[in-house]
């Protein structure tokens, strides 16, 4: 074996241990691995990408690439299911709506950021994983969203959505009746500031419910709506009664 790095990860410590026992082709012949790909990893010739991490977590935890064997890992090994990289997962798609707060915080542009979380053009980068480790176990990066994006949902009053076609996110304050009857919904629109609006608590979601900000939206858009969250019934009524008397 050729000289190894000064430093490797868990990740490289469990490949090497692989080639020194003489059963890494082998074990690249049955996970459908590059034998030459995966020996350069374990050497360090070849550095760990998304795209790698995500072909591999039902072999190597995703924590495993993201520290050294000289660090204490911040969360167990879990290995998962195979990740289809082009799939937004959960940290991603729950960061969409305060991806300039995530950009701020871990050291990225907003122009990445928001390719990352918004227009999913880049996938995340090892560095936002590894730092991302102080908020969350990266395997989030791997695994889907709770969020329902279901081609053939109907809101209910007091769902908290997100629309498919320009990603802004919407109270709604009518019922299911009357949403599948018309193919639509009327929903308050939800933004991170608004002037006399009603700031959520208790809620994923952050931000103010604008009642003066009334839109009637379609479902039967290309793009399916996502239905973020569920709030208390306290908070819908007071948003309707709020934008009723805006109307009236």
């Amino acid at each position: 074996m050729k000289e190894l790095p000064e430093r490797i990860t868990y990740a490289q410590e469990k490949l090497i241990k692989l080639v020194d026992a003489r059963k890494l082709r082998r074990w690249c012949q049955e996970n459908g691995i590059t034998h030459s790909a995966a020996y350069r990893l374990a050497l360090g010739e070849i550095l760990p990408n998304y795209r790698i991490m995500a072909s591999m977590c039902h072999l190597i935890a995703p924590i495993d690439w993201l520290f050294f064997t000289d660090e204490t890992r911040p969360y167990e090994e879990q290995l998962l299911p195979k990740w289809d990289n082009a799939e937004p997962a959960k940290f991603i798609q729950e960061h969409r709506d305060d991806y300039r707060e995530v950009a701020k915080r871990y050291g990225l542009s907003e122009l990445i950021a928001y390719n990352i979380f918004v227009a999913h053009r880049k996938v995340p980068t090892v560095r936002l994983m590894r730092d991302a480790c102080a908020e969350v176990n990266p395997i989030e990066f791997f695994m889907p969203s709770s969020m329902e994006i279901t081609p053939g949902y109907i809101p209910r009053k007091g769902d908290i959505v997100r629309t498919g076609k320009d990603g802004s996110t919407y109270l709604v304050i009518t019922a299911s009746e009357k949403n599948k009857e018309f193919s639509s919904f009327t929903g308050c629109l939800i933004s991170r500031s608004c002037e006399g609006g009603i700031e959520l608590s208790g809620t994923r979601t952050q931000g103010f419910v604008n009642p003066r900000s009334l839109a009637t939206v379609r479902l039967d858009a290309p793009a399916p709506l996502v239905l973020i969250e569920k709030t208390e019934a306290e908070l819908v009524e007071k948003t309707a009664s709020m934008a009723m008397e805006y109307l009236s």
